[in-house]
């Protein structure tokens, strides 16, 4: 099986001295970190996304800004110099990117996509992952979000995260365990 995996958006802006820290985030990186080092191990495709804002978003969304520590991929899990980064400027790894065209040029027909956050880029990823023709997976404790208002009450991550899982597993991917993916005990759903 011919498979990669896809770290989606671990900035350091999402970390406690970022400017917009999510829920758990080091727990996140690590639990990331620990399947970027099976991918390697297994001699398999990690490909990082990075998202960076248009000086026409920074108004609205004044983090990931170009030139900053903020934007940069977090030390926990750093790529190789030899490892694909990937520049975005939407909320899917895909749109405005080349990621489609290198997976293809890598031989890679399924992905493993983890990061932050599950209800914006994770999801957005996996959404257009499976309109590619990519069948893909998500590792819950690899995923993150940040508490949210919404009419007039504050929504835990937590809750945001199970129902963004939910609504993924329903038809679009299988979510998967941290220790399932490791130990290889999982599969991915057909696309019809």
């Amino acid at each position: 099986m011919s498979e990669a995996l896809i770290v989606v958006d671990v900035q350091n802006d999402y970390f406690p001295d970022g400017k917009l820290p999510t829920c758990s985030p080091i727990e996140t990186a690590k639990a990331c970190a620990q399947l970027i080092q099976k991918f390697r191990q297994d001699g398999k495709e990690v490909v990082f996304i990075k998202h960076v804002m248009l000086d026409s978003q920074v108004k609205e969304y004044p983090f990931f800004i170009k030139g900053t520590h903020g934007v940069e991929i977090h030390d926990i899990v750093k790529p190789l110099p030899t490892e694909k980064i990937i520049s975005k400027h939407a909320v899917s790894g895909f749109v405005g990117t080349d990621l489609k065209e290198y997976l293809t040029s890598k031989g890679v027909k399924k992905l493993v996509v983890v990061g932050m956050m599950i209800h914006n880029c994770v999801n957005a990823t996996v959404y257009s992952s499976i309109e590619e023709g990519f069948p893909c997976i998500v590792v819950d404790e690899a995923v993150n979000t940040v508490d949210q208002p919404y009419d007039g009450e504050l929504v835990k991550a937590q809750d945001i995260k199970k129902a963004f899982l939910a609504g993924i597993q329903f038809s679009f991917s299988k979510v998967y365990k941290l220790q399932d993916v490791l130990s290889g005990n999982y599969e991915y759903r057909d696309i019809q």
